[in-house]
């Protein structure tokens, strides 16, 4: 009986692959069925196809993208090409910003503002008035940076600060906000602060009057953006915002600060509904795609951040948009010739008519979706598909898992499809090469697979080549992250060194010098040269050539020794008058613990001698000042 039972369950399982390779008797592929309650809006596009001859349709397509093209260069453009300026008084300098750091507020983490942080800021003012764009809500800084002991990754970079005045500067009744650290990022600080917009960007003042300030609190902030850093101990430089119009003469306005990013996507997408409704599926994959991309490239994200002062940048925006339009091109016409011509065909026979209203509800919007990637999917905590990266960021793991689920229904429900319109063998032959050639590609000595979103969107959009509702949706959004991933980044190497992986983050190539310890007798702090398993006749000569030694206190170098092994800090904080003021203020009105003692971050790099070329540096250790308390550091670079 039970043998008997086996031999049922084995006869339904040969039939179940025997028909799955086979495919069904009758293969079909329905086109989307066209919206009953809405039969007269689906016939409207056959009807004036009728009406009108192919000239005149023409020629009013040209003439509405004509128009189009004018509303879009007359938006656009004066943004770009027209400095940020006020009305009245011309000899005001508005600095354009993108949404991260600018090298002129502040040239970066570690050594980089050089010893007791010469170089930074540029600025003889005290005061600096810069624009935004839109969306700097997410100045989020994607490489490690170290604040004291803290390694901040994946998040808003803006320290201290906050809306509610508690730290007042004196005789300035413009502070709008308490002091930010002066590495803060300014477009993404001023959104914190609530006075630059998320949706539109804009102008601000900020004020370096209050230089350095003994301590940072964490603040809430405006839009949904992350709080603010802390940081509990005295930084050499800071500023606060301040109201705009200070200063300025009567009658005076703002001019060219609010970025038109926005108002070009509604419109763009408002005008496509009609070339996309009455058209034909070519004319409206060709032209929603054209548009989509430049509207990428030229507001929604640019690739190349614009300065309106230096005409140059705007023409490398251009030429880089150009360079990546024409493979895309071609791109796009191998997706339409093997998969989207099937899907968007329009078919004369009644049976067989497809659903301009599908194009329109399920199409259309589902590209737009995917194309604003910046907007929509890249909100989710997952940056890119590595083991690491996926680590360092909160609720990853479960948004990757939602990810793999939507791509896993999607991958069933077409193959279904695929299924039932009799090419499974074909479809199951050309995606076994395309995982045959990832896996060969992973297995390159010195690369790491990457299989950017502009990638899966091509190896998908070939399974979606089925006539139904499904793969308006699917193909929609596919496209759409297509020309996001191309527009913005480019045809992005499938395989990449582990090197460009790391963007910022620490090389590891050099091991930064190990604290020893601190003697609170003596005031040496010691740490230990270069273990000798380390050394190799490549290796030496590396060291021997970052044979300065950089030391960090609470971020800014403030000591640089060729071969030492150690240094008087009780000297360095007492002859340094940049160290020796600030603790001296930070012990009378910074945060102490209940010993009186206030926390200082000390880190330590090799650096190449009279240059400004760093190593990795070590992670923070914490000194506890008077007492001398020594916390060493834990392992690890940054």
């Amino acid at each position: 009986m039970v043998a008997k039972r086996q031999r049922g369950i084995g006869a339904k399982i040969s039939r179940f692959f025997r028909a799955l390779w086979q495919g069904p008797w009758e293969p079909r592929d329905d086109p989307a069925p066209q919206i009953a309650c809405l039969q007269r809006l689906e016939e409207i596009p056959e009807v004036l196809n009728k009406r009108y001859p192919a000239n005149i349709r023409i020629a009013g397509l040209v003439f509405y993208l004509m128009f189009w093209f004018g509303l879009f260069y007359s938006i656009v453009m004066p943004y770009l090409s027209v400095p940020p300026h006020l009305s009245n008084d011309p000899e005001v300098h508005i600095i354009p910003l993108s949404c991260t750091s600018s090298s002129q507020f502040w040239k970066g983490k570690n050594g980089a503002c050089g010893t007791d942080g010469e170089f930074c800021p540029e600025f003889k003012s005290d005061e600096v008035i810069f624009r935004c764009p839109a969306l700097c809500d997410r100045a989020w800084t994607y490489s490690l940076i170290p604040i004291g002991d803290q390694r901040i990754k994946y998040r808003g970079y803006f320290i201290g600060g906050g809306d509610q005045v508690t730290e007042k500067v004196e005789d300035d009744d413009d502070q709008l906000t308490n002091p930010y650290r002066a590495d803060s990022y300014p477009c993404g600080s001023g959104v914190h602060a609530g006075v630059i917009s998320p949706f539109f960007g804009g102008c601000a003042r900020i004020s370096y009057k209050s230089k350095e300030r003994e301590f940072f609190k964490s603040e809430k902030g405006h839009y949904g953006v992350d709080d603010s850093i802390e940081f509990l101990s005295f930084f050499k430089y800071s500023y606060y915002f301040k109201q705009l119009m200070s200063g300025v003469l009567p009658g005076g306005s703002f001019q060219q600060c609010y970025d038109p990013r926005l108002l070009v996507l509604v419109m763009n997408f408002v005008l496509g509904i009609p070339v996309v409704y009455l058209s034909s599926g070519a004319v409206s994959y060709w032209i929603t795609s054209i548009v989509g991309f430049w509207t990428h490239t030229l507001a929604t994200d640019p690739p190349v951040h614009v300065d309106p002062y230096d005409p140059d940048t705007l023409s490398d925006l251009i030429s880089v948009s150009l360079e990546r339009f024409l493979p895309t091109c071609f791109i796009l016409y191998v997706l339409w010739h093997f998969s989207s011509r099937r899907t968007l065909f329009d078919s004369t026979e009644p049976d067989e008519k497809s659903s301009p209203l599908t194009k329109v509800f399920l199409w259309y919007p589902l590209f737009w979706l995917g194309l604003l990637n910046n907007m929509t999917f890249d909100r989710l905590p997952v940056d890119r598909l590595t083991l690491s990266d996926l680590k360092e960021q909160p609720g990853s793991i479960l948004a990757l898992a939602f990810i793999i689920s939507c791509i896993g229904t999607g991958v069933v429900i077409q193959a279904y499809k695929i299924w039932l319109s009799g090419r499974f063998r074909k479809y199951l032959l050309v995606y076994a090469l395309f995982i045959f050639g990832l896996v060969v590609l992973a297995q390159l000595p010195g690369l790491t697979l990457r299989v950017h979103h502009y990638i899966l969107a091509m190896l998908l959009i070939p399974g979606c080549s089925t006539r139904g509702r499904t793969a308006f949706m699917f193909q929609g959004i596919l496209l759409g992250l297509f020309l996001s991933g191309a527009a913005r980044w480019g045809l992005a190497a499938i395989a990449e060194t582990v090197t460009s992986l790391k963007r910022d983050d620490p090389r590891g190539i050099l091991v930064p010098p190990e604290f020893l310890g601190y003697n609170n007798e003596t005031g040496i702090l010691n740490w230990k040269g270069v273990p000798e398993e380390l050394l190799s006749p490549i290796t030496s000569r590396l060291y021997e050539k970052y044979s300065a030694i950089s030391l960090l206190v609470n971020d800014i170098e403030q000591y640089v020794g060729e071969k030492t092994q150690s240094v008087n800090i009780t000297e360095l904080f007492t002859n340094s008058t940049s160290l020796s003021r600030p603790i001296a203020k930070s012990l009378r009105d910074g945060i102490k613990d209940d010993n009186g003692n206030i926390e200082i971050y000390l880190r330590i790099g090799r650096k190449i001698p009279n240059t400004q070329v760093y190593s990795d540096f070590s992670n923070a250790g914490i000194l506890k000042w008077p007492s001398g308390d020594f916390t060493l550091p834990v392992k690890g670079s940054t």
